[in-house]
């Protein structure tokens, strides 16, 4: 579960074999779904934050 900031907000979610991305335009968006998806899965947010 990854929290990435490049131009817009993202968070990738890897469960079962498959990783998903899902893009948010607002940050507070992509912090609430990505707790939701880090509790529902039982496992840590990671952040990244893309470099130049």
């Amino acid at each position: 579960m990854e929290i990435i900031r490049e131009a817009k907000w993202a968070v990738r979610v890897t469960a079962y074999g498959n990783t998903l991305t899902f893009p948010f335009e607002a940050e507070d968006y992509a912090r609430s779904y990505g707790d939701g998806q880090a509790f529902r899965l039982g496992v840590q947010v990671i952040e990244r934050k893309k470099s130049a």
